[in-house]
C-alpha cells in the first residue's frame, strides 16, 4: 500500500520555463532549485509542433549550479542535453551529490537556436524534484503551482 501521493513526493521546485512560442534564437532559464531540500532534480525539456516555412530548432540544455542562487556556472558532472526535433521531449537529471564544492542551487539554461522563415517553436522546461529531505516534497513547490489534484 502506498502512503504518499505523487503530488506529495514530487515538487516543481523552481520556476519553469512556461510554455511559449519562440520566433528567434534566445536563451531561457528556469528558476533556481534548492538542492539542500531534495536529493534529485529532473529537468524536462519539451519542443512542440514547429510552425512556419522550413522551421528548425536546436535546443541545448545545460545544468548550472550556484552557491547563492545568483552567480551561475555550468555543472561539470552532468552532460548537456540536446533536443532538435518537433514533438520531442528530453530529460536531464542531477543529484545533490553531483554539485561542485560549496554549490547549493541548480537551474536549467537552455539555448534555443531557431531557423527558418517565420518560425514558431513551442517550448517549455519543467524542473521536477524528488527524494525530499523533509516530507511532503510538495511543500517545496514554486509559487507558480496553484493547484494539485489527487483522486483517492
Amino acid at each position: 500500500m502506498y502512503t504518499e501521493h505523487m503530488t506529495q513526493a514530487l515538487a516543481i521546485a523552481g520556476t519553469p520555463i512556461h510554455a511559449q512560442q519562440l520566433t528567434a534564437t534566445q536563451t531561457l532559464t528556469t528558476g533556481k532549485v534548492d538542492m539542500s531540500l531534495v536529493h534529485r532534480c529532473l529537468f524536462i525539456l519539451d519542443l512542440g509542433p514547429f510552425g512556419g516555412t522550413s522551421p528548425t530548432c536546436g535546443a541545448v540544455l545545460t545544468v548550472q549550479e550556484s552557491p547563492d542562487g545568483t552567480t551561475w556556472t555550468n555543472n561539470g558532472t552532468v552532460s548537456t542535453l540536446t533536443v532538435n526535433a518537433q514533438n520531442n521531449i528530453g530529460t536531464s537529471e542531477i543529484r545533490a551529490d553531483q554539485l561542485g564544492a560549496g554549490k547549493r542551487y541548480v537551474r536549467a539554461s537552455v539555448v534555443f537556436t531557431i531557423g527558418g522563415t517565420s518560425p514558431t517553436i513551442p517550448v517549455a522546461c519543467l524542473p521536477l524534484t524528488g527524494e525530499a529531505i523533509h516530507k511532503p516534497n510538495s511543500a517545496n513547490n514554486d509559487a507558480s503551482v496553484v493547484s494539485q489534484q489527487v483522486t483517492t
